[in-house]
């Protein structure tokens, strides 16, 4: 009876071993055809670990490609959150550096890095105190300007990399006259720019932004413009207009833009040339359209007559 109590125990051995073994293969045979290993490319953040406060990192792009392999269930279109790219700028020192991109993958292994070293530009941080000055944008109507303006505050502090801070003089506050007809009050976002009025990114201002009190103005524009003789009735007979002249051939005009656009030339008020028997020179009055302003009203026409 012992001996086949011992027999029995034994198979139950042999049983559960060979299930166990059934159980391991079964296993095996999913992870291998159900959940393969495989490789999948993504691109992820690039951060910028351990930069100082007082410098600042430049040419360093956003993100990073990788290339990772693991099974399938863990290399899902979700794996870059388990995906760490990173420079690391504790012992950067001012100037061009050449760093590693360290990359790390919870979720199995990582095969390759592009770019695997990236070269950026580390620069201090300065900071200084500038004037802040209006900047038109927008179109205004009805022949108006940017007149005087009022800014609070008129001085703001601008914070950046120590080598663009040098070129930058003044900041610039936006002020959009579109539609503005009458004195206003705008909030402007701030700009800094440097002396040839381009913008310069990535510095900061502080405050951001300023108040600005704006007064509209009547918009006056100065030109000289030629002039040009009208003349009327008809020659007596046997007499002909061999020359004309004008002084001065050119007058001074102010006036509203809408006024210019379209005034290639003044003329003069016709003048009666029925009368003329010999040469002569008289005052001639200008033709002006209205709200235009000119230097003088009358030039004098010379005629030279022959018969």
């Amino acid at each position: 009876m012992n001996f086949l109590y011992r027999l029995m125990k034994k198979e139950n051995i042999l049983a559960r071993i060979i299930s166990i073994l059934i159980a391991c293969g079964l296993w095996i045979y999913v992870m291998t055809d159900q959940n393969p290993i495989i490789e999948r490319s993504v691109e992820v953040e690039l951060k910028k670990a351990n930069l100082p406060e007082n410098m600042v990192v430049f040419n360093a792009p956003d993100r990073v490609a990788v290339k990772v392999r693991g099974s399938r269930s863990l290399v899902a279109d979700d794996s870059e959150k388990f995906i760490e790219a990173s420079i690391d700028l504790k012992n950067v020192t001012e100037g061009q550096q050449e760093l590693p991109v360290k990359v790390s993958f919870s979720k199995g292994d990582i095969i390759s890095v592009s770019p695997a070293e990236i070269s950026v530009y580390i620069d201090t941080v300065s900071e200084k105190t500038v004037a802040v000055h209006p900047r038109v944008v927008g179109v205004v109507s009805d022949d108006l300007t940017l007149g005087s303006s009022k800014i609070t505050p008129s001085e703001v502090t601008v914070r950046g990399a120590t080598h663009r801070l040098k070129n930058i003089n003044k900041v610039v506050a936006p002020v959009d006259v579109t539609d503005q007809k009458d004195n206003f009050q705008t909030v402007s976002d701030l700009v800094a720019v440097n002396d040839n009025g381009y913008d310069i990114p990535n510095m900061k201002i502080i405050p951001a932004s300023v108040t600005v009190e704006a007064t509209m103005v009547r918009q006056m524009i100065t030109v000289d413009i030629p002039v040009r003789v009208i003349m009327k009735g008809n020659l007596p007979d046997g007499i002909n207009v061999s020359k004309v002249e004008v002084l001065p051939k050119q007058v001074r005009i102010t006036a509203p833009p809408s006024v210019l656009k379209d005034l290639k030339e003044v003329k003069t008020k016709p003048v009666d040339v029925s009368m003329l028997t010999g040469s002569v020179t008289m005052a001639a009055e200008l033709d002006l359209p209205d709200k235009a302003i000119p230097e003088t009203s009358t030039v004098q026409v010379s005629f030279s007559v022959g018969r």
